[in-house]
């Protein structure tokens, strides 16, 4: 799968490993945000309309979403990239006071500060399941949970090690205990396959800015089923609400309507929306990439993935090398190669590679790091050779 000259901005790296941390803007992505640009600079019939901008753009975004999660587009709505569709998700469900909340301890910083500052907002005990080498097992989360967990909220894929939870088993344990399973997608939606209602997800949110290539742009999608979607209390903010004669646009000229009146909260998952008006730039934006996803096709995307990233694991242990997971790493976009050097030598190492232009990461978090690896649809089997001799030939030398 040869994409490359879809991104301009590989040009700028002699070798771009590196979409856990941010991914590429595609041409198509371009394409749309500038045609939707000139139609509002042209101030075209319908730019000032909601009801139009949501049938030709929110509505198409929406339906990629759909194919690509292969669920409805009702249970899909757009955020601002990861965390705020997380809180306001979390800001619309009302755990009771004493609940506890179950989470992973090597999780991203921005999921551990906004559950902290929930549980202490609901008086829940946060319950943190411990990494084992690195790696988490079901029998870990199984302890953690019981009939008086709220929800288990964690990555689908974890960032450091690239471990792709089994989301289908843990949903398995919440739901036996009456719990939510909310799921941080960001890793994993765009780059490996993610069917929420096969795998009893109850609900994730995915920022656009690495695997669903939208970096910078700060868009997002959530996807919330109909269980979720009736027990959600959002503040309402007129645009979460349904029109109140089928339509906005004719609604705002009536002399009778009653700005303190009754308004009901929209039945699908947009009942979460901004409240004020929809964000149509990142829209277009994030439905310019995800045509591009779903006409590759996800599921040849991830083949494409895993092996690519299963060779750098393979060639790695071939080096005596370790990686973070070693022999339970299967199936993942990221791994995290340990040189066994120090932090300072293997950053040294790192950074040397960013000078000869190939792009990786350094990561590390509770006493585990390396250089991390993170091949996406751009790239090809030359690009992680490259990467791989880099690697051996600065390794040769310290």
């Amino acid at each position: 799968m040869n994409l490359k000259h879809l991104f301009p901005g590989l040009k700028n790296f002699k070798v771009y490993l590196n979409t856990a941390s941010a991914g590429f803007l595609p041409l198509t992505a371009l394409k749309r945000t500038m045609d939707f640009l000139v139609y509002l600079v042209d101030f075209k019939e319908g730019v000032d309309s909601v009801d139009f901008l949501d049938k030709e753009i929110m509505e198409k975004v929406l339906k990629e979403g759909a194919k690509l999660f292969h669920t409805s587009k009702e249970n899909l709505t757009l955020s601002v990239q990861t965390t705020e569709g997380l809180r306001r998700l979390l800001s619309s469900l009302e755990p009771r006071k004493g609940m506890n909340i179950v989470s992973f301890d090597m999780e991203f910083p921005s999921l551990a500060c906004l559950l902290k500052s929930y549980a202490k907002k609901h008086g829940l005990e946060l319950r943190i399941v411990k990494n084992r080498d690195g790696w988490y097992f079901i029998e870990d989360v199984e302890k953690a949970v019981d009939d008086n967990t709220f929800a288990v909220i964690g990555s689908s894929v974890q960032w450091i090690s690239g471990q792709r939870m089994d989301i289908k088993e843990i949903s398995k344990v919440a739901h036996e205990h009456g719990a939510w399973l909310i799921v941080d997608a960001v890793q994993h939606a765009g780059s490996l396959t993610l069917y929420p209602e096969k795998e009893g997800v109850d609900a994730f949110v995915a920022g656009g800015e690495k695997w669903l290539l939208n970096p910078s742009v700060g868009s997002g999608v959530m996807y919330i089923p109909n269980e979720l979607i009736e027990e959600a209390s959002p503040l309402p903010g007129l645009l979460n609400m349904k029109p109140p004669i089928g339509e906005w646009s004719s609604w705002w000229g009536l002399p009778e309507k009653n700005p303190w009146g009754e308004f009901e909260l929209r039945e699908d998952a947009r009942r979460l929306d901004f409240g004020s008006g929809p964000p149509y730039l990142l829209a277009a934006a994030l439905w310019g990439a995800l045509e591009l996803i779903n006409n590759v096709g996800i599921e040849k995307i991830e083949r494409h993935n895993t092996k690519l990233a299963g060779k750098i694991r393979d060639e790695a242990l071939s080096l005596g090398l370790e990686i973070i997971g070693n022999e339970n790493w299967e199936n993942s976009a990221i791994v995290t190669i340990k040189t066994g050097l120090s932090y300072e030598k293997e950053e040294e190492i790192y950074q040397q590679m960013i000078a000869e232009g190939i792009k990786v990461s350094h990561r590390g978090v509770l006493g585990h790091f390396g250089i991390r690896a993170s091949p996406h649809l751009y790239n090809e089997m030359d690009d992680v050779e490259a990467f791989l001799t880099s690697l051996v030939n600065l390794l040769s030398r310290v």
